[in-house]
């Protein structure tokens, strides 16, 4: 990653940055995660409504769980559908309205989720064990206070 060593408060200049670091990331990952998303049967769509799952504080309805991933209800519907199927996440009747129904991610869904999130966590050690020592430590302290996804 090419980096400016004059400290720069440019937010395109640390953006192209961050997309220099994401690209490494995605090639060193790329054929491990796609490999894995092929043996997980997941589609992107579906991928992405798992990791929404991970981060939701509550167990949304599919409309809430839509409008979270900004993408249509029937497109949500179908990624769900899917996901329920085979069984990473489940359904159950709210207890207040039984024709809304709840999703929450189930431990199979989290399994798979780990093993995704394992494939990334080595690219990015990859990544980092290209750095010197400052630089890493440079790194750590500049993340330190950032907010976590």
């Amino acid at each position: 990653m090419q980096a400016s060593p004059v400290a720069s408060d440019s937010t395109g200049q640390l953006a192209e940055s961050l997309l220099a670091l994401w690209k490494f990331v995605a090639r060193e990952a790329g054929g491990e995660f796609a490999e894995l998303l092929e043996e997980l049967d997941l589609s992107l769509a579906q991928l992405k409504t798992l990791e929404t799952m991970t981060a939701h504080p509550s167990s949304p309805s599919v409309k809430e769980l839509s409008e979270s991933l900004g993408c249509s209800l029937a497109n949500s519907s179908r990624a769900v559908d899917a996901l329920v199927r085979r069984g990473l996440l489940e359904r159950r009747e709210d207890e207040f309205d039984r024709r809304v129904k709840r999703l929450t991610i189930s431990t199979a869904g989290r399994d798979a989720m780990t093993r995704i999130d394992a494939v990334r966590l080595g690219a990015l050690e990859q990544y980092t064990a290209t750095l010197t020592g400052d630089q890493r430590v440079r790194l750590t302290s500049a993340l330190a206070g950032l907010p976590a996804a």
